[in-house]
């Protein structure tokens, strides 16, 4: 067998077992989609024809609205914050000297590293000692706390391969900090920012186990309500809402991507 027929098969191997890899990953969102149009009263795959009755009960259903408000309002919020926070803080720990930097930043890691359980709990104990009420406020700080990291870890790592350069070309020009960091460092490290955003964004809405610690009887977010629901008795609805989440998530996804590429 010559070299060319071995590297084309080899090829196609390849795409073989990528292709098989995404299916078998992507089989079970497929399967929450199918499910959440069935007619029965439990998820199943359509047979008897398609429905939209359970994205009606979705939208009929207040607990679950009020759910996706919470979760919308502490994401986009802890979010913005952790974008802000990171991003400064991965600027002094890049281009500012102080002692055990590399221990402290390390410390900085640990809400990604430790069990939720116990970052839940510290938070708790924490926000009770100074007096923080339950609700939004704990809900956004301890979700900002939690989703900071990743933030910090992107721009730091775009700031390490910066080339600084162009911020010393921008001074010699006669631009101050202020007016380089608007034109210059900001547009070059805004991907990373975006990314890390997008990121802080998902690990909020998602996160389940900290944040049991932390809500108010008005302040449940989707994956506790959804918790309770599957204790309760399983329903499409839960499906609907599930097609719902996927489909906000690829277009932030999509925006994300467009907006870092601009």
């Amino acid at each position: 067998m010559s070299t060319r027929t071995t590297t084309k098969l080899e090829g196609v191997t390849f795409r073989a077992l990528i292709t098989l890899v995404f299916a078998f990953l992507l089989l079970p969102v497929l399967i929450v989609v199918l499910t959440s149009f069935t007619q029965q009263n439990f998820p199943a795959i359509p047979q008897e024809g398609v429905s939209l009755k359970w994205y009606q009960e979705l939208l009929a259903d207040q607990r679950l609205l009020n759910a996706l408000t919470v979760s919308l309002i502490v994401s986009t919020v802890s979010a913005i914050l952790s974008a802000i926070i990171g991003t400064i803080a991965a600027i002094g720990f890049v281009r500012g000297e102080f002692p055990y930097k590399e221990q402290i930043s390390t410390v900085m890691l640990l809400p990604m590293i430790i069990s939720p359980v116990i970052t839940g709990i510290a938070l708790v104990r924490y926000f009770s000692t100074i007096q923080l009420p339950s609700g939004f406020p704990a809900l956004i700080l301890g979700h900002t706390v939690l989703s900071l990291p990743y933030v910090f870890l992107l721009v730091r790592s775009e700031l390490l391969t910066y080339d600084r350069d162009l911020e010393r070309a921008s001074r010699v020009l006669g631009a101050d900090p202020a007016t380089t960091f608007r034109h210059v460092t900001g547009p070059i490290i805004s991907p990373a920012i975006l990314a890390g955003a997008f990121i802080a964004f998902v690990v909020s809405f998602g996160e389940f186990t900290a944040t049991q610690f932390l809500i108010s009887p008005g302040t449940s977010t989707v994956p506790v309500v959804i918790y309770t629901m599957l204790r309760t008795g399983l329903t499409p609805t839960i499906n609907a809402l599930s097609v719902v989440l996927i489909v906000v998530m690829l277009v932030l996804a999509l925006s994300s991507r467009k907006l870092s590429s601009t």
